[in-house]
């Protein structure tokens, strides 16, 4: 028979243990071995690819190496990447964007962690 004090260990490292696991999965914490983890991006998509984006390079020239983005490829701002792709935790995710000038070509662009 187990003696009163293992048995409190076991239980309170228990407690510890499952508290830990929930402050990681459910604090919107930025998940180091996969920072990826609750971003959902489309497919082609990849931090490679909008990595290799040069400033000054059109946005036709950019739709033959990345997708179309979520929205109207009209604006001046595209953005790739919103929050929900971890559907048993909620991590900090991640937004790439770019921005043009009047004339398509880019002018700067960002990869953005939020933490929201």
């Amino acid at each position: 028979m187990k003696s009163p004090s293992r048995i409190g260990y076991f239980f309170f490292a228990g407690i510890g243990i499952v508290t830990l696991a929930w402050f990681v999965c459910h604090t919107e914490s930025y998940f180091q071995p996969y920072p990826l983890i609750d971003t959902k991006l489309p497919s082609g998509f990849s931090e490679e690819k909008f990595s290799s984006i040069q400033l000054g390079i059109k946005k036709d020239e950019i739709l033959k190496i990345l997708p179309a983005p979520e929205h109207s490829i009209e604006r001046n701002n595209w953005s790739y990447g919103v929050d929900g792709a971890a559907p048993w935790g909620d991590f900090a995710w991640i937004s790439f964007e770019m921005s043009f000038d009047e004339e398509g070509k880019v002018i700067g662009k960002k990869r953005y962690v939020y933490h929201d």
